[in-house]
């Protein structure tokens, strides 16, 4: 049994070593497969080129295989480095380093565990680390986790240098509300093609086509939402979906159309400030912005809003709808007509409530409204008469 603590380059000597007294072995002993030379407390180390520390690996017991030139280590662990500090700690079942350290492969239980910043946790099942590269593959399993989400893929690769892990392959994002649970479905569910996360800054970029689902407790069908791609930040806490973006709410029978819209998925809010289109069954609307609180149900128009339904066209500043309770309430320079007897209505605010094929029905309780209408009298089809009401309901 042989102890040594190892440097890369100090496998060479050992195979110097095994070499020579092989030399001394009789013609069928040499023929034979020399057995592996035990090492214990192995220590594998490197610095970069201007002297600063780049990682360690350490084993409590390895085999220098002579035949093949690799040392296989159990239960390896190791320290990345980042200005002279660790950034991640690496673990595995088993490590084979090849050609004296040119090519450290990791397998079984593989763990990336960043120690500053979200403390980002990448795993797999197999990992080829190319040290002066200082890029590690993964392409059995790559997965990697945050307090509230998980990503996975087909492959990933891990930049030492940048702290960027890159994914190929489909990607799925998979988030939780407050904590994420193993045993517990996500609330919410993105796929997209091939994406990079930055675990330093936290910015985070999807090729598309991205296709996403949230799910609501007691609802069957899931919430669902499109967009060419995404950009975003796992730091501040927002997803940018990039135009076209289409959202819909199938146990509503609603469908939003939108520019480029930010998700700030930690407060469930939609929110964008380009102009917009909304269909629920027979009445669209339509803004120059728009706010969605997901877990509330409530869609606010925050400029310009515009509502058609059947024979009726309002507009106003501002309109919010409720879709938990179909309450409606349009504010700020509110103007109903209605294509009975020509009706125009003016008022400081409006509220309705929705009714049977998406239809909002309005009243003005408790503010002042001023409505103008024609009726047409069988005496005199051509007589029009204007009256002042007081506040009526539709």
């Amino acid at each position: 049994m042989l102890s040594k603590h190892l440097h890369p380059s100090h496998l060479g000597r050992i195979l110097l070593i095994l070499l020579i007294s092989g030399c001394q072995e009789t013609t069928d002993q040499s023929k034979e497969a020399a057995p592996p030379f035990v090492l214990k407390s192995l220590e594998l180390s490197q610095k970069k080129a201007n002297g600063e520390l780049d990682w360690d690996l350490k084993s409590p017991m390895a085999y220098y295989h002579l035949s093949n030139k690799t040392v296989s280590a159990r239960d390896p662990e190791g320290i990345l480095y980042k200005s002279n500090k660790p950034s991640f700690e690496i673990s595995a079942n088993i490590a084979t380093v090849i050609n004296d350290g040119e090519i450290v492969i990791l397998e079984g239980n593989v763990k990336l565990q960043q120690v500053t910043g979200e403390k980002v946790l990448i795993t797999g099942d197999r990992l080829q680390w190319t040290p002066k590269d200082s890029i590690m593959s993964i392409d059995h399993n790559p997965q990697a986790f945050n307090k509230t989400t998980r990503i996975k893929s087909n492959k990933a690769e891990f930049h030492q240098s940048t702290h960027e892990l890159i994914f190929t392959g489909p990607t799925q994002l998979d988030r939780w509300k407050k904590q994420r649970h193993e045993n517990q479905n996500p609330t919410i569910v993105i796929t997209g093609g091939n994406s990079t996360w930055n675990l330093d800054n936290g910015s985070f970029k999807a090729a598309g086509p991205i296709d996403g689902k949230r799910y609501v407790e007691a609802i069957e069908n899931p919430q669902e939402l499109t967009a060419t791609r995404l950009e975003g930040n796992s730091k501040k806490g927002y997803l940018d979906l990039i135009s076209p973006v289409v959202l819909m709410i199938p146990d509503k029978q609603a469908i939003l159309e939108a520019k480029t819209t930010r998700w700030h998925f930690n407060n469930d809010m939609i929110i964008s400030n380009r102009p917009f289109s909304a269909k629920q069954e027979s009445s669209t609307y339509r803004g120059d912005a728009f706010r969605v609180d997901l877990d509330k149900q409530i869609v606010e128009i925050t400029k310009n809003c515009k509502l058609r339904q059947p024979d009726e066209k309002l507009t106003a500043n501002k309109c919010s709808l409720n879709w938990d309770t179909d309450e409606v309430l349009a504010t700020g320079d509110v103007l109903l007509k209605r294509k009975a007897n020509n009706q125009t209505t003016r008022s400081d605010q409006l509220d309705g409530r929705i009714g049977s094929e998406g239809t909002v029905v309005f009243s003005s309780p408790g503010s002042t409204v001023k409505s103008q209408l024609t009726i047409r009298e069988n005496e005199d089809k051509n007589t029009s008469k204007a009256r002042q009401s007081s506040p009526i309901e539709f």
